[in-house]
């Protein structure tokens, strides 16, 4: 999957490359307030706070079926879950305003942005990762039943591989969810890869937390962490009838990304699922 680590943090390539983006967009703009108009400071400053509240509503606008089950998701931005056509629109109505009160300062925001687009480019190209390895042909055991599973043999279903363990906050937080999204979504297996823990404290914590999940993989050497290159927990991953990784997202997922992730299958995977 594509991710890069910066010590001891680890970012999902598209959001390395907005944050890329962001940091050159406002020094640019810093540098052009010190050189030429000090108003194009406050301008950068607005317009990148404009635009990621235009992207944050407008996501829960487009998901607002989503957000009404929980409403105080809407501040749950660690998530992820932005817009970029609301992120346009909040930076737009910033350089409309400053165009109407200081035109000569104006035809200088196009640098700042272009800036800003160009090293988001830069390290979305660069972040880009290689082929996406195919689902691993060994098998692991499986907590309750007893069997084991082959990720690669699923009969040609589409599945969600989900890797997590209970030390990790965010895959606590996201897991009730990810179990109704499961017991909701039958024509799609969920795989629960337990990443480094015992069957014993996997079955504890699941009792203890109340969380039913139909089934869940034991992988006590986090092969499948390594497999996928999963550089942090939790992970998820989306993979196709035979085997391809369709797409991954690094860190706690929401209902609505998770709801597109899988709305995303082609009409062939659907067809499969039938």
């Amino acid at each position: 999957m594509n991710a890069v680590a910066i010590g001891p943090l680890a970012f999902s390539a598209d959001r390395l490359s907005v944050i890329t983006g962001l940091i050159v967009f406002m020094a640019v703009g810093s540098l052009l307030a010190a050189r030429v108009d000090n108003r194009l400071g406050t301008w950068t400053t607005s317009a990148a706070l404009s635009g990621i509240v235009g992207a944050r509503v407008m996501h829960v606008l487009t998901h607002a079926e989503s957000f009404l089950q929980d409403p105080w998701q809407v501040l749950a931005i660690w998530q992820g879950g932005f817009s970029s056509a609301g992120g346009f629109i909040g930076v737009l109505l910033v350089t409309v305003m400053l165009w109407r009160k200081a035109p000569p300062a104006a035809p200088w925001t196009i640098m700042p942005l272009a800036a800003g687009l160009f090293a988001w480019v830069a390290a979305t190209t660069l972040t880009d990762g290689s082929a996406a390895p195919r689902a691993p042909e060994t098998s692991h055991a499986v907590l309750a039943q007893g069997e084991t599973i082959s990720i690669a043999d699923r009969k040609g279903r589409p599945a969600v591989l989900n890797l997590w363990a209970s030390w990790c906050p965010p895959c606590r937080r996201e897991m009730p969810m990810m179990a109704e999204m499961a017991g909701s979504n039958p024509q799609v297996d969920f795989l629960f890869a337990n990443q480094g823990e015992g069957r014993e404290a996997i079955a504890t914590y699941l009792r203890q937390a109340g969380v039913d999940l139909e089934t869940i993989l034991l992988d006590p050497f986090a092969d499948l962490s390594r497999h996928y290159g999963a550089l942090g927990l939790p992970a998820t991953l989306f993979i196709n009838p035979d085997g391809t990784l369709s797409a991954s997202h690094l860190g706690e997922i929401s209902r609505e990304a998770l709801a597109e992730r899988l709305a995303a299958l082609s009409p062939q995977d659907r067809t499969q699922t039938e």
